[in-house]
């Protein structure tokens, strides 16, 4: 079970226990309990549904689905939301978005044991099914998608599988075929996903309506005419469980900040000193590069240095945006607006190139100030990023592990940094080959293309974990990968294209090559002393590789993306 449920279903168990242990009729009993369920189903409601779409959330998920019985699962990811809200603005797409989840929950329904959930902040909805083969779903959805513009103003795409990887694979080779790129634009007046107040929702509960069940519990209890010490104790009990509950219903599942309903409760009539908005560089692109699994790692990362460096106990506030993900707001409420400026600015300096997406911020006194010093911030940021062209030095050919197969290396890289007194590595891959001084980068980025095109998905298994140190620099644990055919093949194959196109590749020959995914990041001088003699022995990982990455290096741990080639294209 869930933790995060186990915590707050027992705050309701143990409450009903003790009212059972009260000396009072079975009447008062019964009715004690009925006002315990009524806080309970409403405590749940505003956990699981998402607030705009009233779909099921990311927690539903996590609490509902047992894992172990799905038999078929779907994503659907909106074309274009940006677009959308630029044209029609961001009050109509919600409406838009709240008919679109509508739709799917009328045909998916908790009922005959499919749930449709919306991917926090984001264009995306899942649909899992305990019940519907991919096929099946592939059979309703395929009706939906083609009077999907007769229906709604946003348009979709789909894919279907066993699997996140399978219904991501499907979901891309869907929009490659139906869909142009979609090139943005990086003005104020063309993005409108950061709403001037994160917290205006009118659908929102009051803090009144929650809090009622819980004053209608203390009020009964008053009534009952119980000893001193057992009335403290029964609502003391009822008080427990109200910030449990308090405490679920106002966190965003996934990165454990306060979301919209947190911000109407905690913001209202409170007097505000300044506001910072945050915002990620390109994640609808980090997405496609890194994929879901490996960016919702980054922002949880994202999240938890914003709660440690503004902490609720200094006065800070930090909320997720509900209509963006890729948006975080901290709101001070008694440190001034320069002190502020100081700490988030501190905060981004020593964040750079440390997760997979870069970020700007913007501070004001308002919403609205803060909103346009964060777009001069990013412009500036996407000047300087476009200056810093790539010489040709330093590109590598790399490969990912994706969905599954990355989370579950990703757990692997967490466990062991902690054993290790180590940092675990976001960026998981495994560098195949490097191309240096290139002087021609279009001749090169038509061969890798064509390469590409004759090439095969293939397997990588990756098991052991070995130390790794090279010059005294700081250290790193490295999870081996097993050599194969069709791995040898690639690295042979792109050492020639690089000689074919006059640059140099890695030196050795392909039988001293150790191919490896960085895991582990150790601290300097430092050297691990394990004593579990099983330590380096781990249950192999096995992913499938459909594509290859052409990178750049441009700086000393900062690699970006030159272009991405899937195989057979």
């Amino acid at each position: 079970m869930d933790n995060e449920l186990k915590i707050f279903l027992q705050s309701f168990r143990e409450l009903e226990n003790l009212f059972q242990a009260l000396p009072i009729s079975e009447n008062q009993i019964q009715e004690l309990k009925r006002l315990v369920s009524v806080a309970l189903k409403n405590a749940k409601t505003l956990a699981l549904y998402d607030s705009i779409t009233h779909a099921l959330n990311m927690r539903a998920e996590k609490w509902l689905i047992p894992a172990n019985q799905v038999r078929g699962m779907a994503k659907v990811d909106i074309y274009d939301l940006r677009q959308a809200n630029k044209v029609y603005g961001a009050l109509v797409v919600d409406a838009e978005l709240r008919k679109l989840a509508f739709q799917f929950m009328s045909v998916f329904s908790l009922d005959t044991g499919d749930f449709v959930r919306r991917s926090p902040g984001s264009d995306e909805f899942r649909i899992v099914s305990t019940t519907k083969t991919p096929r099946e779903l592939n059979n309703i959805l395929s009706k939906m998608y083609h009077r999907q513009e007769q229906d709604s103003l946003l348009t979709w795409d789909y894919g279907v599988g066993m699997t996140e990887t399978e219904t991501e694979a499907e979901l891309q080779k869907q929009r490659k075929k139906y869909r142009p790129v979609v090139l943005r634009q990086t003005i104020i007046e063309s993005h409108s996903e950061i709403p001037r107040r994160i917290e205006d929702n009118d659908g929102y509960q009051s803090w009144n309506e929650f809090n009622m069940p819980y004053v209608n519990l203390t009020a009964k209890i008053h009534s009952l005419n119980l000893p001193a010490t057992l009335k403290q104790q029964a609502v003391t009990q009822v008080q427990i469980t109200q910030n449990i509950a308090e405490s679920v219903v106002t966190k965003e599942y996934l990165t454990g900040t306060l979301n919209g309903l947190g911000a109407k409760w905690y913001l209202e009539n409170k007097t505000i000193q300044g506001v910072a908005l945050t915002d990620m560089l390109n994640m609808h692109e980090g997405n496609a590069r890194y994929g879901s699994s490996a960016i919702d790692q980054d922002l949880k990362r994202f999240a938890n240095l914003l709660l440690t460096n503004f902490p609720k106990k200094e006065g800070f506030l930090v909320f997720r945006s509900e209509r963006a993900g890729d948006e975080f707001k901290i709101v001070s409420l008694t440190s001034s607006l320069t002190e502020l400026k100081e700490r988030i600015h501190a905060v981004w300096q020593n964040d750079q190139n440390r997760g997979l997406l870069a970020w700007n911020y913007g501070v004001g006194k308002t919403d609205v100030e803060a909103h346009i010093d964060l777009y001069k911030n990013r412009l500036k940021e996407i000047e300087r990023m476009q200056a810093s062209s790539p010489d040709g030095k330093s590109t590598f050919i790399i490969i990912r592990p994706e969905n599954e197969a990355y989370s579950s290396l990703f757990k692997l890289s967490e466990e062991t940094a902690k054993v290790a007194d180590g940092t675990p590595i976001i960026d998981l891959h495994l560098t195949v080959q490097t191309i240096r001084n290139v002087k021609d980068f279009d001749a090169v980025k038509e061969r890798l293309a064509e390469y590409a095109r004759q090439m095969k998905p293939f397997q990588i298994t990756v098991k052991t974990i070995a130390r790794m140190n090279v010059n005294n620099q700081q250290g790193r644990l490295w999870m081996l990968a097993e050599r194969n055919a069709a791995l040898e093949k690639m690295y042979n194959d792109l050492n020639q294209i690089a000689a074919e196109m006059g640059c140099e590749s890695y030196p050795y020959q392909s039988q001293n090559w150790l191919p490896h995914i960085k895991i582990v990041e150790l601290p300097e001088n430092h050297s691990t002393r394990i004593k579990d003699p099983t330590f380096g022995a781990r249950e192999p990982i096995t992913f499938t590789v459909n594509r290859f990455e052409w990178t750049v290096q441009t700086a000393e741990e900062r690699w970006e993306l030159l272009h991405q080639f899937s195989f057979g294209e």
